[in-house]
């Protein structure tokens, strides 16, 4: 009888440390400057309480917890276009960063916060819209108590 039980129990134990390895925010760590995760279509994220408002000059986003990479604005141009944005990042902890990626797959970082700089960021940036599809991503990992708020301005 004691064999059976230690044998469940060993059996438990196993089946609680694998289910339990599939839980974390790995992929967003590693994932956070490899350019060729961040500029796929597709988006790849775990999140928690999330509202996110898109209007037509602009777009919030209030997030409890965040991990991985996730589309904020898409938009298929014909000709190339200059577009002023406005940009208000806060996080309690974690890393994050709001990123511009062009028809050609090239990044640039909008406005960054992290642990190791301040984690409330206000950034005004004009950027040069190509023809063809342009895409802002929010890309982080540990984030925690989001607000992000991003206003595009006519220049």
């Amino acid at each position: 009888m004691k064999k059976i039980i230690t044998r469940v129990l060993i059996c438990l134990i196993i089946c609680v440390t694998i289910g339990l390895t599939g839980c974390g925010n790995g992929f967003a760590k590693q994932e956070y400057d490899a350019t060729e995760k961040i500029v796929q279509i597709e988006d790849r994220y775990a999140k928690e309480n999330s509202i996110f408002n898109s209007m037509e000059d602009g777009c919030t986003l209030t997030v409890s917890k965040f991990d991985g990479r996730q589309t904020l604005w898409k938009k298929t141009l014909e000709e190339n276009a200059e577009l002023e944005i406005q940009l208000n990042l806060n996080i309690s902890s974690g890393n994050a960063k709001v990123v511009y990626i062009d028809c050609n797959n090239n990044i640039i970082v909008l406005i960054e916060c992290s642990q190791k700089n301040f984690n409330k960021q206000t950034a005004t940036k004009t950027i040069h819209l190509t023809s063809g599809l342009n895409r802002l991503k929010i890309v982080g990992y540990d984030c925690k108590e989001i607000d992000l708020k991003i206003l595009f301005v006519e220049p």
